[in-house]
């Protein structure tokens, strides 16, 4: 990859990453920020329904203390069996009851007996003491004031009609009232009472009255903004939240979750609602009587998916703005990055060109930055190479020279010494004959002495021999005579037993036994004369080297392609930081047990020119003091000739 590319791609993954962090930030900054403001705003909407609720009470109480303050009312609390009073008091009431849409107005004795209701039948003489309000005026002398839960007996007493529309409105055959009670007092003791109030039941006024204060009846996407509710226990009686056929949802419950908290733990809940069928943010406040009982709560919510798409839409903003910064930003760096790479790139330009030989090339300089003086010393880098180079050149031509003289000198040492070896050879054979025909007694009979003077010529000439077969197989290996003529070998009969035979006296004279695992079936294919080079030589170094009367053993395992031949001696064995030197031209080991041994260090390198030349590979192996064992792979047979 390129450095612009990876610049780019490099900045693309930065602003991304960048993109996403500010992302998630911005939209649960702008969510969390959002649902608290609707959240306070829905405590403040709660405040103002209270108002309202509350100030539907207070023109109640102030209607029951004009009344308590009645002459024909007080004289009727003092005079009780005046029916004439009775009926003028009553026609009164009921006209202030209806004009005022109350559903309640009785007049109460001071012990909490009804003396008079405004309502058709007109049931009096029952006792209200255990009322809420009532309860209140009797402990206190003083008003009492708020909401109170009727049941199904006191609303059949108070006259028909509420219960059906109790029942009607929300299915439960009780009743919510909001009122107030107040004393009649003369003379410092209390005569009576005046009580009366609306069921909330089936109306709509009061939440209504909620919705366009607060929410001023908006819609948005056809659902209400804002929402009212006033409910007995869980059950809505009044409330303009609507199923989803439109209609006010009045009989349906609150969830078990806000009826938990604010019913039977009497705490405010305030939070996302899935009020019938559409989620609000949502505040529940509990409504209690006036001992404190928690009858009921009062609701208002204001629709959620007002909230969420302004946020949405706020979060789209931030992320335009956003991703317009950073496309901004990425235009900007990618044409910064772009003019310090652009000489970057002529630079590398200019190195291709300089290591392809392009010495005269020279970069421009236009900058004074840091780009611009490597620039300037790679031109000044040029000028030198460039003026180097004429003189590389013509020590170059010098070398080149030197090197062909050296080759026609060593050409002519080999070929000097292949004919000097190749001109002993004859009369070194002639001359170890004529030797060992003294030696050996043919001429006559010799005495000791003579034999050990004739042994040690004897062995010389062995030794020259040696060396000069040689100095003749290095002077065809480095002729590059030496061809590879490969043939299918018995390796037994045709190569190990004449090679063997050739040793017997050696063998004999060092007391030394040979064992043979190689199977006569083992078949290359090879150059039986080179390779008969190969065990000579090892063969000759395990006797030379090897321990008298000791064993060599010699061992063939063959696998798929290859067969693997090794020749191993009983002796004192190589050293480990012996072993590279092993197989190097004119190498020979220095050292103590090898004192004495005559060799020319060719050896073992003639062998591993041999083997490498026939694609195998030789090696050696030993444990000091015990043995040494050298192994080479030869192909297996797989050819016809």
């Amino acid at each position: 990859m390129r450095l612009q590319a990876k610049f780019n791609l490099g900045i693309i993954i930065i602003f991304t990453i960048l993109a996403i962090v500010i992302a998630v930030v911005t939209i649960i900054y702008v969510d969390n920020n959002t649902i608290r403001e609707a959240e306070n705003r829905v405590r403040i909407y709660m405040r103002a329904a209270w108002e309202i609720h509350n100030g539907k009470v207070r023109p109640i109480r102030a209607s029951a203390e004009i009344l308590a303050q009645n002459q024909r009312i007080r004289d009727l609390l003092n005079d009780p069996a005046d029916k004439a009073l009775s009926k003028a008091v009553s026609e009164k009431l009921e006209a202030i009851r209806q004009e005022q849409e109350m559903d309640i107005l009785n007049v109460l004795a001071p012990d909490g007996t009804v003396l008079l209701r405004t309502r058709y039948p007109y049931n009096k003489g029952d006792n209200l003491a255990a009322d809420p309000f009532v309860q209140q005026v009797l402990a206190t002398k003083q008003s009492s004031v708020g909401n109170a839960i009727l049941s199904l007996e006191r609303l059949d007493i108070e006259g028909p009609g509420l219960t059906e529309r109790t029942i009607a409105s929300s299915g439960d055959p009780r009743g919510m009232l909001v009122g107030a009670a107040v004393p009649v007092i003369q003379d410092g003791r209390l005569i009576g009472m005046i009580q009366m109030g609306s069921l909330l039941n089936g109306s709509i006024d009061e939440v209504d009255r909620i919705r366009d204060a607060v929410f001023e009846n908006e819609y948005y996407q056809g659902k209400p903004v804002g929402t009212a509710t006033i409910f007995m226990d869980d059950l809505r009686i009044s409330t303009n939240v609507q199923d989803n056929q439109g209609r006010r949802a009045v009989g349906t419950r609150v969830s078990r979750e806000v009826a938990e908290h604010v019913l039977e733990r009497g705490l405010s809940w305030t939070g996302r609602a899935f009020v019938v069928d559409t989620w609000y943010l949502s505040q529940y406040d509990p409504i209690k009587d006036p001992d404190g009982n928690i009858i009921g709560m009062l609701y208002v919510g204001e629709l959620e998916q007002k909230y969420l798409d302004l946020r949405t839409q706020v979060v789209a903003v931030y992320l335009s703005v956003i991703v317009v910064g950073m496309v901004l930003a990425f235009l900007t760096f990618f044409f910064i990055t772009r003019s310090v790479l652009n000489p970057v790139r002529k630079l590398s330009e200019a190195t291709k060109r300089l290591s392809s030989g392009d010495f005269g090339y020279r970069v421009p300089v236009r900058n004074k930055d840091e780009v611009g003086d490597l620039s300037a010393s790679f031109n000044h880098m040029a000028e030198q190479l460039e003026a180097q180079r004429g003189q590389i050149e013509q020590d170059q031509q010098e070398l080149e020279a030197l090197n062909r003289e050296l080759k026609a000198t060593n050409r002519n040492y080999m070929e000097m010494l292949g004919f000097v070896s190749h001109e002993l050879k004859n009369p070194l054979a002639s001359s170890m004959m004529s030797l060992y025909t003294v030696k050996d007694g043919y001429l006559g009979e010799i005495n000791p002495a003579q034999e050990k003077s004739l042994e040690s010529v004897a062995q010389s000439l062995e030794y020259f021999q040696e060396m000069i077969l040689n100095y003749l197989d290095l002077s065809r290996l480095e002729k590059g005579e030496l061809e590879i003529k490969e043939t299918n070998i018995s390796l037994g009969p045709d190569l190990i037993s004449p090679v063997l035979a050739g040793f017997a006296g050696a063998l004999q004279e060092k007391k030394m036994r040979v064992e043979n695992h190689i199977p006569d079936s083992t078949v290359l294919c090879a150059d039986s004369d080179l390779l008969r080079i190969v065990y000579d030589n090892l063969i000759s170094n395990a006797i030379k080297y090897g321990r008298d009367g000791g064993t060599i053993m010699l061992d063939a395992f063959e696998n798929r392609n290859m067969v693997t031949l090794s020749v191993r001696n009983d002796g004192q064995g190589i050293s480990p930081e012996m072993m590279p030197k092993l197989f190097k031209k004119f190498s020979r080991l220095d050292s103590p047990e090898y004192a004495g041994k005559k060799g020319t260090g060719l050896g073992l390198y003639t062998c591993k020119e041999i083997v490498e030349k026939h694609g195998g590979e030789i090696w050696a192996n030993s444990k000091l003091g015990e043995w040494v064992m050298f192994s080479f792979t030869i192909p297996k047979s797989n050819k016809e000739f």
